[in-house]
């Protein structure tokens, strides 16, 4: 379980296309093979297209910001159109950590 004094950490690069945030995942892998490899093909990059909701958490993973502190963002942001916040923000984290987008930092003492 993820306390929400986490603090979330972007792994990927990205860039921000018409006020969103689009995730730029490796196709092949990070090593320098797999770039090589996925540059010969094309474009790199898958690209992950977040929504308004996801763009406002995926810039607010910084590595200092708790999760807590993310959620309180979501509702000023957004209202009641995210609720349940809290539930939306932990299935954002947890799918982006399955997919190696994210780490998480527990604070000193957690877990």
């Amino acid at each position: 379980m993820i306390s929400f004094e986490a603090r979330p950490r972007r792994l990927l690069e990205w860039r921000e296309e018409d006020g969103r945030c689009v995730l730029l995942r490796p196709r092949l892998g990070t090593s320098r093979l797999g770039r090589w490899l996925a540059g010969l093909a094309g474009d790199p990059h898958y690209r992950i297209r977040l929504d308004e909701v996801g763009t406002l958490v995926w810039k607010a993973c910084d590595g200092r910001t708790s999760l807590a502190e993310i959620a309180r963002s979501m509702r000023s942001a957004f209202g009641a159109r995210v609720e349940p916040a809290d539930e939306r923000l932990a299935a954002f984290v947890r799918r982006m950590l399955k997919g190696r987008m994210l780490a998480v930092e527990e604070p000193d003492g957690a877990g």
